[in-house]
């Protein structure tokens, strides 16, 4: 039997509020409203993929310049040589993505909805000058450090390890429910859940920002297709976006749309322009296009070698080790998506929560991981995840 059935089947959730490191915070879930799913959306059959380029929305530009407004797009410059962009802290994660400025960050908090301990939750996090191997593909993008966030500890490669809390009388519970998840989804309890929440002002100046970011799970490549998706949600609250309801802004076409899909664009999302109206598409997760892939289907649309992740822990398995389909290889192979940047527009001056979400789904066995780096305000924005062109 499948070993990921059997900790659904076991464990219950429930919400709960979460720990916070710095600020207090009392969030107690990671909440409904404006989610790109809907009632149309989801998981199924049946259809076919999204021509990326035709679509235009997700096409990002590789060079600064702005395609939708004009003129040329310039990154709103931050001197962060002050900070210590090395450490545990939450100050150091900040100047790690270049977020020192304290005009520009308003508030800052780590919390889990579900897990207490504190010591637990500090380790899903680090601030660090490169993960892995020293001579692979992660070198920082922007000066000489990056943030880490994990569903298990950020250090190391050891990417099988609860950190939350399980029972059914704990405080927090061992799962809360994924709002995001496709409606068809029957697994959709999420476990070791990490959000970094920011509370930032755009300067005069802004039109937009731009985070880049790798994603990477142990559910490379045997769970593609299927509804076990840890995710990397990137989630906004702007008025100047879908009328200030909290929003996913990292999404893609799917690698694989004809086995899964986390929503189609409905009429109300593309008056908003968030999307275009019927098309398909995947969180960041193992089921974004943008995954570079180790054996699934045989690879066939692979058009560039897979970024060099060695040392991390998440390097690639064959299909006779990692496809077992059992799970007993799952915590010793995966993959990544390379890196990927976002950029979403954002009104001059305006005030607007950012924050970072990172869960398993299903399960605490399967850890999964983000690197952060290089958060820009930018002059103008083409909107939309694209792969980094270094």
């Amino acid at each position: 039997m499948n070993n990921r059935l059997l900790w659904v089947g076991f464990f219950l959730g429930a919400w709960g509020m979460g720990a916070c490191s710095s600020a207090g915070s009392t969030d107690k879930d990671y909440g409904g409203g404006g989610s790109l799913g809907g009632e149309d959306g989801g998981a199924g059959s049946g259809g076919s993929g999204i021509d990326v380029p035709d679509s235009g929305f997700l096409e990002v530009s590789t060079e600064d310049t702005a395609l939708e407004t004009g003129g040329t797009k310039e990154p709103i410059p931050v001197d962060c040589t002050g900070c210590q962009g090395i450490g545990e802290g939450l100050e150091n994660l900040l100047c790690a993505i270049e977020l020192c400025d304290p005009k520009m960050v308003l508030n800052s908090e780590y919390h889990s909805p579900t897990a207490t301990k504190p010591q637990k939750i500090a380790s899903s996090r680090s601030a660090v000058a490169r993960f892995g191997a020293p001579n692979n593909g992660l070198a920082p993008l922007v000066n000489d450090s990056y943030a880490l966030m994990a569903t298990g500890p950020a250090k190391g490669t050891d990417h099988n390890v609860t950190l939350g809390d399980f029972g059914l009388t704990t405080p927090d519970g061992a799962s809360v429910p994924d709002p995001f998840a496709p409606p068809q989804d029957t697994i959709n309890l999420t476990y070791d859940v990490m959000e970094w929440k920011l509370r930032l002002k755009a300067p005069a100046e802004a039109h937009g920002f731009r985070i880049n970011y790798v994603f990477f799970s142990e559910e490379y490549d045997e769970y593609i297709g299927r509804e076990f998706n840890d995710k990397f949600y990137i989630f906004l609250e702007a008025a100047s976006t879908n009328g200030g309801a909290r929003t996913v802004i990292n999404f893609t076409e799917c690698r694989d749309p004809n086995s899964y899909h986390d929503f189609t664009c409905s009429a109300a999302q593309a008056a908003n322009d968030l999307c275009h109206e019927g098309d398909r598409f995947c969180y960041v997760a193992i089921n974004t296009a943008l995954s570079d892939c180790c054996w699934y289907q045989g690879c066939p649309n692979k058009t560039k070698p897979n970024t060099d992740i060695s040392g991390t822990g998440f390097s690639c398995g064959t299909e006779q080790v990692d496809g077992l389909g059992d799970g007993s290889m799952g915590h010793t192979y995966g993959s990544s998506t390379g890196w990927l940047k976002t950029e979403w527009p954002i009104e001059p001056n305006e005030e607007f929560t950012l924050i970072f979400h990172i869960h398993d789904t299903a399960d605490s066995l399967f850890d999964s991981e983000v690197i952060l780096d290089g958060f820009t305000f930018l002059t103008q924005v083409d909107k939309g995840t694209a792969p980094v062109v270094k």
